[in-house]
């Protein structure tokens, strides 16, 4: 936290100014917050503090990227556009009001608010070695639960042609406008992808053990890879389910980070026929709001090929 004298003289007075209304608070409070995030040593969003509980074979698969420019540029695009106040007001009455017809994913993705951020192109490209010398074609990639879009248009360039599932009717509207061929949830017929990413999925879907199973049946298995991120530790959490729980569970019994990726590893992934290739840590950026300029969780970055 910053100390009171660091701070401007809006937040040494904070305490002392009547909130008139929910937007003046909503600013201060912006005002504190992006403070807070300016404070924040972004160079470990992208380590392991705990490399050494890896298992030996897996730390030698571990890469550690840094900030580079498309991530510079999306934090700076956010915070502008979280300073914008009479967008953020409109922004914020509109999602109140859609949110009573429908959900707030959606409601949020019809309004262009909270776009996410996984990976850069580049970050993608090193993820599965692709140069500009790449013998292997990589001509077809299907993104699971695609969302708005917003990050399969950072992969779509690598490839002749991209699919995409997504629940929300809207989203799929969204999708199908970039040009992605939106998939049945259940239904992707005998197509086989070079390239799956499955982001910040299998933790939020009812049935994530079926799931991998069918990547694996769907995956090219001459050269094809699969890339799973993960927020970890591990909650899962279904939007859709009365308890919210999972009908297929994940049981990982480690409390640490490091020991729920050797975890995932071994008891998860290798049972279902896959081979980790390459490991890394990400920051899991979204979109700032009238309270803070971006919001951020620890994406773990999971490339894997047919064993």
């Amino acid at each position: 936290m910053t100390s009171t004298d660091e701070c401007c003289p809006y937040c040494q007075q904070s305490s002392y100014l009547p909130a008139r209304s929910y937007w003046a608070r909503a600013v201060l409070s912006k005002i504190e917050n992006d403070r807070n995030l300016e404070s924040i040593d972004r160079r470990t969003w992208y380590q392991l503090a705990r490399i050494d509980l890896l298992r030996e074979e897996y730390r030698q698969l571990f890469v550690e990227f840094h900030e580079d420019e498309e991530t510079k540029a999306f934090l700076q695009q956010s915070q502008e556009k979280s300073d914008n106040i009479p967008v953020q007001i409109l922004h914020s009455l509109a999602s109140s009001l859609l949110t009573v017809f429908i959900a707030r994913t959606s409601a949020n993705g019809l309004i262009g608010r909270g776009r996410m951020f996984v990976y850069s192109t580049a970050q993608f490209k090193s993820l599965l070695d692709i140069t500009d010398s790449q013998q292997v074609p990589l001509l077809s990639l299907l993104d699971i639960g695609a969302g708005d879009g917003c990050v399969t248009e950072r992969m779509a360039p690598v490839f002749d042609k991209v699919y995409a599932t997504e629940m929300s009717s809207i989203m799929q509207w969204r999708l199908s406008n970039f040009g992605y061929t939106v998939l049945g949830i259940d239904n992707w017929g005998d197509l086989k992808f070079d390239v799956i990413t499955c982001l910040n999925v299998l933790d939020r879907c009812e049935k994530p053990l079926s799931l991998l199973k069918k990547i694996r049946e769907h995956l090219n298995s001459d050269h094809g890879r699969v890339i799973i991120a993960l927020v970890l530790p591990f909650k899962p959490y279904v939007e859709y389910n009365n308890d919210h729980h999972p009908d297929e569970a994940i049981r990982i019994k480690s409390r640490l980070v490091e020991e729920q990726i050797n975890e995932f590893v071994v008891n998860v992934f290798q049972p279902l026929g896959f081979r980790l290739k390459k490991l890394c840590r990400l920051p899991y950026l979204c979109e700032g709001d009238m309270e803070r300029s971006y919001y951020f969780l620890s994406d773990y970055i999971f490339v894997l090929e047919v064993d």
